[in-house]
């Protein structure tokens, strides 16, 4: 009797063992905490430092996020307010509308119709990575319908370069035969993947001429925000913005910091922002604003761009990395980055923290690769 007892006892401690260990992998307290501050109980994303409103892009991101976390309830609530108050109740046919929120008589729907290439790229290959890590059919019919869209309306013949991801179907393409174009639409991973489940697409074509405008571009390490291909195929820095490199180039080196080396060699962006990586050993933080061109440095230092060159400085082997992941754990609030919490500066930190605490990773050909997958514990509770 005494035997049997020990026994159980045993087994319960192992159980309880095992449950708390599925717990720390099932549990991700900074989804929790992002969630919690910007995700609506109705699955929409507030931007609360930008007049409530809500984008694609911050949709996409959450909607990665709870593929992450394994959070099949709040992917469901994201995905279908993305469908019904972006897309007009159909993802498959229809991209979202880029921007939801207050007009100035206090109504609320959607302010700018045109869609954001980045976000409906996350969006794409996201349903695409659920379907297959959830076993859910229907998710890819949408993501494939979604590719279907952008390859129809956001990919366009650039002059000198060939075929490019054009921010969104409107305004970026003048009467003067140039483009308008942003570098961080296009994460590398993505279009690894997007070319091995749509093989007949145009995704490695649209990588490589991709890097063949940074390699132009890129001379100090440094991506701008914008640029422009004229119509004699001078790629130039934007006639808009500038030279500057801040709040949407941050992502370039984030995105070539999450994605891996294939056959023994770093990837193509991480080798031309190897200069930025020196140049970030030698400063406490990373700057609000570069000058891609000079290299002048200039404003703050929010700290999401501390999340986002995380990886990028990790790949590389920086001891700098040590710096940045010390300062945001220090900066920790409540959960979130910094208080107020701002949304970009926390979708950065799902991003850089999340990966470099194996949260989630990428294999050589894009696949997504989340922490719950590799463990025993998806039960569905």
């Amino acid at each position: 009797m005494k035997r049997t007892i020990a026994a159980l006892l045993a087994a319960i401690v192992l159980v309880s063992v095992y449950l708390g260990h599925c717990w720390q992998v099932r549990h991700w307290p900074a989804w929790q905490s992002f969630a919690e501050v910007f995700v609506q109980a109705d699955g929409r994303v507030i931007d609360r430092t930008a007049a409530d409103r809500s984008t694609s892009e911050a949709q996409a991101y959450a909607l990665f996020f709870a593929l992450v976390a394994n959070d099949r309830v709040r992917f469901e609530k994201v995905l279908h307010w993305t469908v019904n108050n972006l897309a007009a109740g159909d993802l498959k046919s229809n991209l979202p509308a880029w921007l939801w929120g207050a007009d100035k008589d206090g109504g609320w729907g959607v302010r700018d119709a045109n869609p954001a290439s980045d976000a409906d790229l996350w969006l794409a290959y996201t349903l695409i990575e659920a379907s297959r890590l959830w076993q859910q059919p229907s998710y890819a019919q949408i993501g494939r319908g979604l590719l279907t869209q952008i390859k129809n309306r956001e990919i366009a013949q650039v002059p000198g370069v060939g075929l490019m991801l054009l921010p969104a179907p409107q305004g970026f393409q003048a009467e003067d035969g140039s483009a308008r174009l942003n570098p961080s639409y296009l994460p590398e991973f993505q279009f690894r993947w997007l070319a091995v489940v749509d093989p007949q697409g145009p995704w490695r074509l649209l990588w490589q001429n991709h890097v063949k405008t940074m390699k132009a571009l890129i001379t100090q390490g440094i991506a701008p925000d914008w640029y422009e291909v004229m119509a004699d195929g001078r790629i130039v820095a934007d006639r808009q913005t500038g030279s500057v490199s801040s709040y949407d180039a941050i992502r370039v080196p984030l995105w070539a910091g999450l994605t891996p080396s294939r056959d023994g060699r770093d990837n193509d962006l991480l080798l031309l922002l190897k200069p930025l990586a020196a140049r970030l050993a030698k400063l406490e933080t990373p700057p609000e604003k570069l000058d891609f061109q000079s290299g002048s440095a200039s404003g703050g230092s929010p700290i999401g761009f501390s999340a986002a060159v995380l990886p990028f400085l990790v790949m590389l082997d920086e001891d700098s990395a040590v710096r940045q992941r010390l300062r945001l754990k220090n900066s920790r609030v409540d959960g979130n980055l910094g208080s107020p919490a701002h949304y970009y500066d926390q979708a950065l930190g799902m991003f850089g923290e999340g990966w470099d605490s194996k949260r989630f990773q990428f294999d050589s050909d894009g696949r997504l690769i989340p922490k719950w997958e590799k463990s025993c514990c998806d039960w569905p509770f």
